[in-house]
């Protein structure tokens, strides 16, 4: 093996390194952070955090910074974070952001926006880098509180529908769908459609599918109905499709979560219990989207990131190359709601306790660059399990290669003018009320009391959390 002969001079003056390499004068700067500790909160599970964590390490590798990560479940992180900041716990630097709990989170003064820190510091920011103008649109917007930018979202798309082409498209399959149902079997349009495929699609053990006996059961949906989370991130989108506010009117904010539109959505809901696998109850959405990409199930609402990365990835699916998507389906006769969707991304931003404050910044705008995301993306994410949240990237020609479908995919997505994409609102109460709301939707699945009085119950509790707050009389 052969070697160069390396010299190096170091020039104390100017805080400058020369370094001379196989014969090359290379001119670097020292590490301005070297041996910075960072701690970054994070959320176990969710298919986003790798790749943030990963980008984080890259920038850290250059500026020197450490990076140390913590792991919670979402539940978990909201309740840690919070008894840390009350304490005075300088504990974190970094934290993941839920969308949820980001109105709490600015309002109670736990993290440190983006925006406002470099607002402060305009000195420190190099905007080559940061690119503001490089996310895109729907993410600066929804993660914006109060006119300041929370932070930069961890990848860009919403929920969307999964389904399997090869039994959409089987003939015997299409005969016998319209022959029960009287119309062409197809990705459902609306949510009517959508139960009656589900119901359709539903096996045991021994019928046929697609002209093979089935060595298991078989399901027409799946759904993460475990509390309160899973459950809500998923119902979310049926509430809104049927026309119903999220929890509470944003005009009078007064809840209206016993509204005739919520208890439809909540009768729709648990209406496809039937058609889902046993053990929903306590399903994480990784849980149910695996059965779905191990051939179990027929169609999935779920997060397009999370289906990218279990699902169209042949080493973790065995429906890779049977599979398409679409927007959600609509809800006859509403207006304005037409393939409501949450569009998710959640985001970082500064534990304002850190006392590492600009190093975690510049840790954090190198590691959102576009070298670097472009960087993650084709080391270790392509060609599925990631959707970088800057169109520059997924339009980079080494990305388009590498990863041929993504950007198609992204703007087949956002592109319809009528999708109505949707986000938490934010509102520092949310979080806590989508815990009364989820409560009653679960305890009403679980048959232990019927939509009706269990959405009543709710609302009752509701108002005295929203009474409390000042919001209403």
């Amino acid at each position: 093996m052969g070697y160069c002969l390396k010299r190096i001079l170091v020039l104390l003056t100017g805080g400058l390194m020369f370094v001379a390499l196989c014969g090359g004068l290379v001119l670097t700067k020292e590490k301005p952070y070297q041996g910075v500790p960072l701690r970054i909160a994070l959320v176990a599970g969710f298919t986003e955090c790798p790749p943030l964590l990963d980008a984080l390490i890259e920038a850290s590798k250059e500026l020197g910074t450490e990076i140390k990560a913590a792991q919670y479940s979402f539940d978990e992180l909201h309740d840690k974070l919070l008894v840390d900041y009350v304490g005075g716990n300088p504990a974190w630097d970094i934290v993941f952001v839920h969308v949820g709990s980001r109105a709490k989170w600015v309002e109670s003064g736990l993290i440190t926006p983006i925006g406002k820190w470099t607002d402060e510091h305009p000195d420190l920011v190099n905007a080559d880098l940061l690119a503001i103008d490089d996310f895109y649109d729907i993410s600066i917007k929804n993660y914006t509180y109060k006119g300041t930018w929370l932070g930069p979202s961890l990848y860009v798309t919403g929920v969307t529908l999964f389904y399997r082409t090869d039994l959409f498209n089987h003939p015997t399959e299409q005969k016998n769908f319209k022959a029960r149902y009287g119309y062409e079997l197809g990705p459902p349009e609306t949510y009517k459609q959508f139960r009656d495929v589900a119901e359709f699609f539903t096996r045991k053990k021994g019928e046929v599918l697609a002209g093979k006996i089935l060595e298991s059961d078989f399901y027409g949906t799946a759904h993460s109905n475990k509390p309160v989370g899973f459950l809500w991130h998923d119902f979310v989108n049926y509430l809104m499709a049927f026309g119903a506010d999220n929890i509470y009117d944003p005009q009078t904010l007064r809840p209206t979560f016993n509204s005739p539109e919520a208890i439809a959505a909540g009768k729709y809901f648990i209406s496809l219990a039937p058609f889902l696998p046993p053990g929903h109850m306590s399903m994480t959405s990784g849980q149910s989207t695996s059965m779905f990409a191990q051939g179990y199930v027929a169609m999935i609402v779920e997060y397009f990131l999370r289906c990218t990365e279990m699902v169209l990835n042949p080493e973790q699916s065995k429906v890779s190359d049977k599979v398409d998507f679409t927007l959600l389906p609509s809800v006859e006769g509403v207006q304005g709601r037409k393939h409501a969707a949450h569009f998710g991304g959640n985001c970082v931003a500064l534990y304002s306790l850190s006392p590492n404050k600009e190093a975690a910044y510049k840790t954090i705008e190198l590691a959102f660059s576009r070298r670097i995301q472009k960087k993650v993306l084709l080391e270790k994410y392509a060609p599925f399990g990631w959707v970088p949240p800057r169109p520059s990237v997924l339009g980079d020609p080494e990305v388009q290669r590498a990863v041929p479908w993504l950007r198609a995919a992204v703007s087949k997505l956002l592109a319809p003018e009528d999708i109505y994409y949707f986000e938490l609102p934010a509102l520092p109460e949310y979080f806590h009320a989508m815990d009364i709301a989820g409560g009653a939707l679960s305890k009403a699945l679980a048959g232990e009391a019927d939509v009706e009085t269990a959405f009543n119950e709710a609302q009752l509790e509701l108002e005295k959390l929203f009474k409390k707050a000042g919001y209403i009389k």
